[in-house]
């Protein structure tokens, strides 16, 4: 892994509003950071969803590389990040009237360009489903978002109990490729911190996910552009079935070399140039 691709040249949002808030909503208080450049601002919005391993912190890379041409949102779900979880309740309805009640109080009625990574990707594939006139365009970010293989669910309930308990050595993360263990501990290190500002109920959240699912037919007959992203090095949702899941979709797929679970923080460059390349066609 080179240097560009864990720093990657960003432009200089100069204009840039940075806008951090709160909604409280049923009793939970769901924070989100808000990037634009002003009032007036009509840019196109894309809106990041994190995964079970983070929080509205992890999508740094992707918000200065992106504010430039798009208006940013990132937020932090229920029990995660800054957000609470004082109901114990995480599930996708739960996220979906969230994120529905999160635009509505930004004043946000067009359709969003919606980027769900891992657990994110369950809330985003619900969410479109739900307001299927507020999505530009889906991209799953390693993950299948509740559309199920067989292979995928076999392999998900096998390689469940790895990611719950325990103490993870300091250059070793289940979520980040052995490239980077091996190359850039310092950066498995950075992502076990950002982690470290919650406790999010991760055996719950594993249940539910394995629980949930969506129809692949409703998915398509969504009929908004879709990107499937995967790491070649993914160990918890495999670039093969990933890439088989957007043959079944009709979605375009991206694999990123030399990363794992989470490209969007092991290899930031070459993740942006994708995604940007993505949003950009018409």
């Amino acid at each position: 892994m080179t240097d560009a691709s864990v720093h990657p040249a960003a432009p200089a949002p100069d204009r840039a509003l940075y806008q951090p808030g709160r909604l409280e909503r049923s009793g939970e208080s769901i924070y989100y950071e808000w990037v634009t450049h002003g009032p007036d601002d009509r840019r196109p919005i894309v809106v990041f969803v994190h995964g079970a391993g983070g929080s509205h912190a992890v999508w740094y890379n992707q918000v200065l590389a992106l504010s430039d041409e798009y208006r940013v949102l990132t937020w932090d779900s229920r029990g995660f990040g800054n957000s609470s979880c004082n109901a114990g309740t995480v599930s996708v309805d739960a996220a979906v009237g969230d994120l529905a009640a999160l635009l509505e109080t930004l004043g946000i009625t067009g359709p969003v360009h919606l980027v769900g990574q891992s657990m994110g990707g369950w809330w985003a594939v619900g969410f479109a489903l739900t307001h299927r006139d507020r999505v530009e365009s889906l991209t799953l970010s390693d993950t299948p978002g509740g559309i199920w293989t067989d292979e995928l669910r076999r392999h998900f309930a096998e390689n469940r109990k790895r990611s719950v308990g325990g103490p993870a050595r300091i250059s070793r993360h289940f979520a980040l490729g052995d490239t980077t263990h091996s190359a850039r501990p310092d950066l498995v290190f950075l992502y076990q911190q950002l982690g470290s500002f919650h406790e999010p109920p991760m055996a719950q959240v594993l249940k539910m996910l394995g629980a949930s699912g969506f129809d692949a037919t409703d998915v398509v007959a969504l009929q908004c552009r879709m990107l499937v992203i995967a790491g070649e090095e993914d160990a918890i949702f495999p670039a093969p079935m990933l890439r088989g899941l957007a043959d079944r979709l009709g979605a375009a797929y991206g694999e990123l070399p030399e990363a794992g679970h989470s490209p969007y923080f092991e290899t930031p460059a070459a993740y942006n140039e994708l995604l940007r390349g993505f949003l950009s066609e018409r």
